[in-house]
Formats: C-alpha cells, structure tokens, sequence
C-alpha cells in the first residue's frame, strides 16, 4: 500500500532536511514573546515605548537608560504561527480505477508535507473530505508541530479509504467553520467535479486569507487510456451509476485529451488567483513528484 511508504525510515530520510516555506503575517508583540516557532536573528527590533510596571526587564535598553537616565523597552516584529491543513478528497473517484492507487498516493503526498511542515514546529493536520450520504464527512486528525509526533498519523493516513461524492465546495465551507485563523491550505484532490465546485472551493479558501496550494492527483490509466480494447461495463465510483462503454485507440485518445484539459483548467485558475498549482499524476511517480514537483510548492533544503 503506497499510503506506508510515507512512514518508511529511507522515504523519510529523504525529507529530514526540506522546509516548507510560508508567507507570514508579521505583527508587533512585547518583548521576545513567541508562540511555536523558535526566534533567532530573524527577530527584528522595531521600536521602543516608555518602560511602565510589570514590562520584561530583560528587554530594557541598558545603553539608553545610561544616557539619558529613562527606562526604555525594545519591541520587536516577530513571526505569527501559521496553521497548516491538508484537505485530503477521499470521495469514490478518488478509488478509481482501483489499481491507480490515486488515495494512496494522495495519502503520501498529503503525510510527506504534514511531515515537511513540521520542521518549523508550525500546527499541522491532517482532513480528510467527501459527501456521504447527502453529508459532508470531515474527518480531521489533532494539530501535530513536531516531527516526534509524526508516528501518530499513521493510523489516520492508512486506513483512508475513499465513497461517496466529489464536493470540494461543501468541503471548504465546513472547514470555514471549524477554522479558527486564516493560515494555509493544501488541496488534495483528482478534480473530478464540475469546474464551479472546485472554483468556489478555491474562492472561499483565498476569501478567507489562507495561503493556497494545490496539488492535482489522478492516475496513469485515466490519464493515459491504457485499457485493454474490448466493451466495458463500470459503475461510476460515486453516483453508482452503470455505464457502458468501448475501449479503442480513439477513447483511449480522448482520455489523455480531457485528462490534459482539466489540468490545464485547474492549472490557469490557480495561476490567475496565485495559488501554487503541482501535478501529481501516477502513483508509481511518487519519489519523483517529490524530487520534481515539491519546490514549486515552496519546500526548499
């Protein structure tokens, strides 16, 4: 199962020195005072303010108070926190066709970056998305920051298992509810969905001041059309829906053809509102999807 490599000690070698990098609101706070991620010489001293009672006398500036005989205190710019969420889509498309392992690969994807994630000791989880039952199912995991908790995601990333609809916009509106500050967003999904859904999905996230990042799965044969010809019989994953069909050189072309389209649609909309677009498209391509495709997501060394 593709989704236990993402807890193999040589995979996780491979990520041990990558950091995700995140566009951080800056903000004024007293002093040192930091929530999660560890100060160092980022810190930037911004100001100073009269020294009044109960003020941290560790940031009194000795020089000024030899001068001028006043108590002054140093204020500085630090860095907030920021929330991570990976929206993982676990609806029916993403189980098919079933030897594409398209959720296992999302599952990897999504637990390589949680793990990226945190090495800035930033508060990361795990959500797992789809309609079922005419209800959005959001299953989401604890905020973890530090690498030592990674272990506690294996349970939660293997036992994914994919039903139910496509509904990235219900999806996004439920977390809007749950979330309690802007941060950031990674979109994992096939986009298997009409175009208005996953648009307003990708709206709302940005509405909200989230930082926004993509990343488009979909498997080799439904890409590639590499069936076998003859007359097929399938049940649509979601809808259950049977459907039949045949299997030539010419369907074969017109998967690759709409695979290639919604890509590109995908790709153009993310472009056009800044949000990072990745295509992750075969399971087998895990180890190069991550070499290849993971800085354009702003993970560096």
């Amino acid at each position: 199962m593709l989704a236990e490599r993402a807890f193999e000690p040589e995979f996780l070698s491979r990520l041990d020195r990558l950091v995700l990098g995140i566009r951080r609101a800056r903000t004024s706070r007293r002093g040192l005072r930091t929530v999660g991620r560890v100060q160092g010489s980022g810190i930037e001293l911004e100001s100073f303010k009269d020294y009044v009672e109960g003020d941290d006398l560790r940031h009194l500036d000795w020089n000024a108070a030899g001068r001028l005989d006043q108590l002054f205190i140093k204020t500085y710019r630090t860095e907030r926190e920021i929330e991570i969420t990976i929206l993982i889509d676990t609806s029916g498309s993403m189980g098919a066709p079933a030897g594409d392992d398209k959720l296992g690969l999302a599952s990897a994807l999504g637990a390589a970056l949680a793990y990226v994630a945190m090495s800035e000791n930033d508060p990361v989880r795990l959500v797992a998305c789809a309609m079922r039952r005419g209800r959005m199912t959001l299953a989401p995991t604890e905020f973890h920051r530090r690498r030592e908790a990674y272990g506690g995601l294996r349970p939660f990333v293997t036992g994914l298992r994919s039903s139910g609809e496509t509904r990235l916009g219900a999806a996004v509106e439920e977390l809007m509810l749950r979330r309690r500050q802007a941060g950031m967003t990674i979109v994992v999904s096939d986009f298997l969905v009409n175009a208005s859904d996953w648009e307003d999905a990708l709206t709302r996230l940005l509405a909200a001041r989230n930082e926004v990042k993509v990343i488009h799965v979909m498997g080799e044969r439904e890409t590639s059309g590499a069936f076998p010809p003859g007359m097929y019989r399938l049940r649509d994953a979601e809808s259950g829906r049977l459907i039949d069909f045949a299997m030539d050189a010419d369907a074969a072309a017109a998967c690759q053809r709409k695979a290639q389209a919604l890509s590109e649609r995908v790709r153009e909309f993310c472009q056009q509102h800044g949000v990072v677009y990745v295509r992750a498209f075969g399971a087998q391509n895990l180890d190069d999807i991550i070499t290849c495709e993971f800085p354009h997501l702003g993970i560096v060394r």
